[in-house]
């Protein structure tokens, strides 16, 4: 009498011990995501460490093209200070970007295209490392999961990122706070950028009213135009530009922030000016560079080239010829330029919305005091991101706040300064 209840007890412990076990047995396989998510952390490691066995058995099913030229991309990145190199995989702007086509170009395995944001710091330099996206092929097949392909998507204008080291050998030559990667048919040039830029940078410092914290600057050098548009994903036409200053939008955590920034010299256009031309160029992009860090969503860009020229140029006191000839020709708006004004369109009209953007630091710093343009700029920078309004609505709060008057009454103050200055003989 007294036994059966303990092994009744007994029985009873026994299946709740067991119960887990049994469950653990029979549990779903994990999910494809996840197991893509393995094999970047993989690869993103097999990077940072310079393991290029690890590195290739991430792509053991892929093309033998795709893999030796993925190695060639690994082993020439070796000359550079890789502080930070990531692989993350969301699914938060595409879950999935596979295809019938795909699926068939992929025949007989499970194919996957996936969006990856691939995270690249150069250690010394990088408060926070670029953004960038990758649109990668990952199968499943007989040795596992593998990416196999970069480009399957670029037919929907989908491209993923080049570095300067995807097109070839690189080298590096750094100092005060500068670094410059070229190819070596620039080895020669490198040294004399580098020492315009170190010079720039200092300038840029002392010019540009708000502190610059994190002032190391990256320069690329790409050979070629059709390389720098590759670089830079960019659509119109480089011929009339001599450099850029540019930077990955990061937006991890529901913020906003400017990441990894770079310059990039247009090499054909660049190397044709004189040195002192070519210092002042540099010290227009490094002021770019120095906003990024209080700039913002709702900046424009006749705020961000009007500051880079004001600031970044020494002096202000251009002839603003194509003003001109819009003012005397009764063509001009009295509007501050468009963003696509400054890229598109015929090269008058690119070097108007120029002259325009720096003519109205000009003016308000004429007002309210040489600093009027970068705090204005500081403050469009700093309204909430994630706030409801136009970018029109936060400027002109941003111009109450600072300036006080609203951006219509100083847009048609400037206006009129400018049709009164420049219709004199």
């Amino acid at each position: 009498m007294l036994r059966a209840p303990q092994r009744h007890a007994a029985w009873i412990l026994a299946t709740v011990l067991l119960a887990p076990l049994a469950s653990r047995a029979q549990s779903p396989p994990r999910a494809w995501q996840d197991e893509v998510r393995d094999l970047l952390t993989r690869r993103a490691a097999a990077v940072l460490t310079d393991d290029e066995r690890a590195f290739s058995a991430t792509m053991a099913d892929a093309p033998d093209a795709f893999r030796r030229d993925r190695i060639g991309w690994l082993r020439r990145m070796r000359v550079l200070p890789i502080g930070v190199y990531s692989l993350d995989y969301t699914g938060e702007e595409y879950e999935e970007l596979t295809r019938a086509v795909d699926r068939a170009h992929h025949p007989g395995v499970e194919v996957h295209v996936v969006q990856v944001k691939e995270r690249i710091g150069f250690r010394g330099y990088d408060a926070a490392p670029q953004a960038e996206d990758l649109f990668l092929t990952i199968v499943k097949g007989p040795n596992g999961w593998s990416v196999v392909a970069d480009d399957d998507v670029e037919s929907l204008a989908l491209q993923s990122q080049r570095e300067l080291w995807d097109f070839g050998t690189v080298e590096k030559i750094e100092g005060g706070g500068v670094m410059v990667v070229y190819h070596p048919a620039q080895r020669d040039a490198a040294r004399s950028i580098l020492s315009l830029a170190q010079a720039a940078r200092a300038k840029v410092k002392q010019t540009w009213p708000i502190p610059w914290r994190q002032d190391r600057v990256v320069i690329m050098i790409p050979s070629t135009v059709d390389e720098l548009a590759r670089l830079l994903q960019t659509t119109f036409d480089l011929s009339t530009f001599v450099a850029f200053a540019a930077s990955s939008v990061d937006r991890s955590g529901g913020g906003w922030r400017l990441s990894g920034p770079r310059v990039f010299l247009h090499w054909p256009n660049f190397r044709r000016q004189p040195a002192a031309v070519q210092r002042i160029i540099l010290q227009h992009e490094f002021t770019h560079r120095a906003s990024f860090e209080v700039s913002g969503p709702n900046v424009q860009s006749f705020n961000d080239e009007g500051i880079a020229q004001y600031y970044g140029e020494e002096s202000y006191n251009p002839p603003l010829p194509e003003l001109r000839l819009r003012v005397r020709g009764g063509v001009f708006d009295g509007h501050l330029p468009k963003d696509y004004l400054f890229t598109i369109g015929p090269p008058s009209d690119i070097y108007l919305a120029y002259e325009e953007a720096v003519d109205f630091v000009a003016y308000i710093a004429s007002r309210f005091g040489r600093s009027a343009g970068a705090r204005l700029y500081r403050a469009i920078g700093a309204e909430n991101p994630i706030a409801p309004g136009t970018w029109r609505y936060h400027l002109d709060h941003a111009c109450r706040a600072t300036l006080h008057a609203p951006f219509a009454t100083l847009e048609r103050d400037w206006a009129r300064s400018v049709v009164k200055e420049l219709s004199r003989s």
